[in-house]
């Protein structure tokens, strides 16, 4: 169904892994038919995003009825296809590269983050403080993006280790709704901290992926991780079908670089939002 084995390193400030034709035509264009024929979706986000979220009750009708997107959550849904992965980015990433400071002690396929509204304090209590002995999951939703679905520069929840994104359908370049990578204008060999949302002007792209159908992309979901969607133009092509998800710890992920280590900090703020909104910073700790 997925053959990871396409997966290659691609030049960039944190680790990404790339795989072109990963899945074959006839399995995404009947992947498009099941999240076509849903009839309801958990939420809609980001300018038009419509999304089919784990951990759902419309989530579990929907893989009910659903026979590949059934067939790959299981296989993404497993310790196994995530050692996989671990192993191929470890055989890829050797030098200077990020690493997270504590592995998780097991895999938990009935487990997904919440995603509710909470303020920051709530947040903040939620993800603890005992970063050790973390237990991992998988995150997942199946989604479709209308015109007018963009996504600003950002680093994901602070609870992520590896983000994956699996592209359905072709999207001409002109009608935008590319995965864009971005890195600090300015080069630091270490840097004191990585805010969840930069300035635009603090970035520079470093790659863009024009939607291509049967494209899965992988990485790292580190401190500096910035990436976003450009505005996507719905004429004269299809809708936006995509699978984003990752592989998440039920505690914050902890980061080391270079022998520094770095902890999230969540900022202040009384409104009650999504985790996906609320504002984290990654600070040093030296350790030598």
């Amino acid at each position: 169904m997925i053959n990871i084995g396409k997966l290659k390193k691609i030049k960039n400030n944190f680790p990404v892994l790339v795989a072109e034709k990963a899945i074959p035509k006839n399995i995404c264009k009947n992947l498009i038919s099941e999240i076509s024929s849903s009839k309801s979706f958990d939420d809609i986000i980001m300018g038009g995003r419509s999304r089919i979220n784990k951990g759902s009750k419309n989530f579990e009708i929907y893989l009910k009825n659903s026979e590949y997107s059934l067939k790959l959550f299981k296989k993404f849904n497993s310790k196994i296809f995530f050692k996989k992965i671990e192993k191929i980015f470890k055989s890829r990433f050797k030098e200077n590269t990020w690493t997270n400071l504590y592995n998780p002690r097991s895999f938990n396929s009935k487990k997904f983050t919440l995603k509710r509204k909470v303020n920051s304090k709530e947040l903040t209590k939620l993800l603890g403080d005992n970063y050790k002995n973390p237990i991992l999951n998988l995150d997942i939703d199946f989604s479709v993006s209308k015109g007018g679905y963009r996504l600003r520069p950002h680093r994901d929840d602070v609870n992520r280790l590896y983000n994956f994104l699996i592209y359905l359908t072709d999207i001409p370049k002109k009608n935008g709704g590319s995965l864009t990578l971005y890195k600090k204008k300015y080069k630091k060999n270490i840097r004191k901290s990585f805010r969840r949302f930069p300035k635009g002007s603090e970035l520079k792209i470093v790659k863009e992926f024009t939607p291509k159908q049967g494209t899965v992309i992988f990485f790292k979901s580190t401190p500096n991780s910035y990436h976003g969607v450009k505005r996507f133009k719905e004429f004269d092509c299809p809708k936006r079908f995509f699978i984003y998800g990752s592989y998440a710890l039920n505690k914050p992920v902890i980061w080391s670089f270079k022998n520094n280590n770095y902890f999230p900090t969540i900022v202040p703020n009384n409104k009650r939002m999504l985790t996906s909104f609320h504002d984290s910073n990654y600070l040093l700790k030296k350790t030598s």
